[in-house]
């Protein structure tokens, strides 16, 4: 009688493992047969009596091959039937240019439920790129985007590594600069800008992700400036963000940060945010004047979006400090008067910036704080009764600052009476680049200038914009020029000239007017305290230097 005896797991655990250490002690790398850089487990498993399964799902096996494959993997090459080279054998093949090739390669993942993914895989004549190959097991396995969703990602990725490949760069020395040769060809090539911002999003994200993943460090801006501890103030990411909203169906959003080269326009990737036009800036200043007894705080909030390019974070940082006192205002009068006053802000996860305003702003906003009636009933009716430096310019009827909130509230009532769509206050900002990168355009038209698009010659327009605006990057206006040059730039490098309406209406034209509004009703505020306060006297002459300026004012403007 014949008794089988089945040996217990963990006999056949430990038989496994003496035989896998013989045979990792006595095996020579170079004819272990090797796939991808990775030792073939068959083999392995044939020579322990045991199956590939096993060896992949027990850790003590699966930790000793792998110790092993690190240790000779560079020494691994697979032989089999090598014959020495003769005149006779050798064949000349036409050289393959390295163009990169896609597969789509099933992969199993899971220790004990294995499920089968399709993996978009971008393969080189020298063999798999690896980051690729790992981003896109990324967004299938984890992200549960489909994979052709994601092989689309990966030809828009192989793209820009045919660029890197061209131009010898490896990825920690990816760039902003890298991207905007890359965007500018695209534009040359006739790209338009969905596709172009898809792109440039698509290798953003993916660096993004290299950064998460370790392989990069400080190399893009992946959350907010002060989380970032070790870094100087100064310091400038390779690859530079903004955080945007992004926003879902039925009215749900989340924040992204994404490439700061992404181009406005009706088809931009993120919303379809509009600028508004000068003639609906008439109509919403327009409006804003008409707005209660806050119209003076609410059209001044406007013409500092309009004429600084201020974020909504930076116009409630504003401190009534910032700006001269009425004691003060001889600079900024008179023939010799300074032309703008700079004003330090916190940009949002950029540090700190400069805003620049002019004169008449200036002068505007110095009216408004000790003039205007509202606010002051506002400062009165509080302990102290008198302005502080530390208080905020723009203060709400509880006497503290107008929260972000609260100003994007107060404009986007404004920008919904105005009949003005899909904007808001922030999008004043917008007008404002964009109206500082058309002036500049001007000029060049005016002169008849012939421009390329060359780097040298867009840095330099840009470099004036940013003078004018106080920025501290030029790349961060680089869309707006992008989009400005693609409406305004003949095929023979001609900057159309604007037409009579267009130059009109421009910012420039806009100021004297649009400030002169704000003092007249400051003016009118101050006679009326005048009155109040049994001053009849002074109150009318300032009453007739506004009536005077309103005779002076030509029919049909503003």
């Amino acid at each position: 009688m014949t008794v089988s005896i089945t040996p217990s797991t963990a006999t056949l655990s430990k038989l496994y493992r003496e035989r896998l250490d013989c045979v990792l002690a006595e095996a020579d790398p170079a004819v272990v047969p090797s796939y991808n850089h990775r030792f073939s487990r068959q083999w392995f498993a044939e020579r322990i009596g045991c199956s590939p399964k096993t060896l992949t799902q027990s850790p003590a096996l699966r930790t000793r091959i792998e110790k092993w494959e690190k240790q000779y993997r560079r020494k691994a090459v697979h032989r089999q039937g090598v014959e020495p080279a003769s005149d006779a054998s050798i064949v000349v093949f036409k050289r393959k240019l390295n163009t990169g090739a896609i597969l789509m390669v099933d992969v199993a993942v899971g220790l004990i439920t294995k499920q089968t993914y399709t993996i978009p895989t971008l393969c080189w004549n020298g063999g798999l790129d690896e980051w690729v190959a790992d981003y896109a097991r990324h967004l299938v396995v984890w992200e549960k985007q489909e994979a052709s969703s994601v092989e689309q990602a990966v030809k828009a990725l192989r793209i820009f590594r045919r660029l890197q490949h061209k131009r010898n760069v490896r990825d920690k020395a990816v760039n902003d600069e890298l991207l905007l040769a890359w965007q500018i060809a695209m534009t040359s090539a006739g790209i338009g800008v969905a596709r172009r911002n898809y792109c440039i999003s698509v290798v953003h994200d993916f660096f993004k992700w290299a950064e998460e993943q370790g392989h990069l460090l400080y190399h893009v801006q992946v959350r907010s400036r002060h989380e970032y501890s070790n870094l100087p103030e100064d310091y400038t990411f390779p690859l530079g963000s903004n955080e945007v909203e992004v926003k879902l169906p039925h009215g749900h959003s989340y924040l992204k940060w994404v490439s700061r080269l992404l181009e406005p326009g009706e088809t931009s990737t993120f919303g379809s945010r509009h600028t508004p036009t000068a003639t609906e800036v008439e109509s919403l200043l327009t409006k804003a004047e008409a707005s209660g007894r806050n119209s003076a705080r609410n059209l001044l909030m406007l013409l500092v979006a309009l004429e600084t390019g201020a974020r909504v974070s930076e116009i409630v940082q504003l401190k009534v400090g910032d700006f001269p006192n009425l004691d003060e205002l001889a600079p900024f009068i008179g023939s010799n008067a300074r032309s703008h006053l700079q004003v330090k802000v916190v940009r949002k996860n950029q540090g700190v910036g400069t805003l620049r305003f002019n004169k008449e702003l200036v002068l505007s906003i110095v009216a408004f704080i000790y003039t205007d009636p509202q606010r002051q009933k506002i400062v009165s009716e509080r302990r102290i009764g008198r302005n502080s430096n530390d208080d905020a310019v723009f203060l709400s009827e509880e006497g503290g600052p107008l929260s972000e909130d609260s100003v994007t509230r107060i404009g986007g009532g404004v920008f919904a009476e105005a009949g003005v769509e899909n904007a808001n206050i922030h999008r004043l900002r917008a007008r404002f680049i964009t109206e500082v990168i058309e002036l500049q355009l001007d000029m060049l038209a005016e002169e008849g200038v012939t421009v390329n698009r060359s780097e040298a010659w867009e840095n330099q327009v840009l470099m004036m914009a940013v003078e004018l605006m106080g920025h501290s990057h030029p790349m961060s206006l680089r869309p707006y020029l992008n989009s400005v040059l693609n409406r305004r730039l003949t095929k023979d490098g001609r900057v159309l000239v604007r037409s009579p309406e267009d130059r009109e209406r421009s910012l420039e034209r806009l100021r004297s007017t649009l400030t002169e509004r704000v003092v007249q009703h400051s003016k009118l505020s101050e006679a009326d305290r005048m009155i109040a306060s049994g001053d009849r006297a002074a109150a009318a002459v300032l009453l007739q230097q506004v009536i005077d300026a309103l005779r002076l004012e030509p029919v049909g403007q503003l």
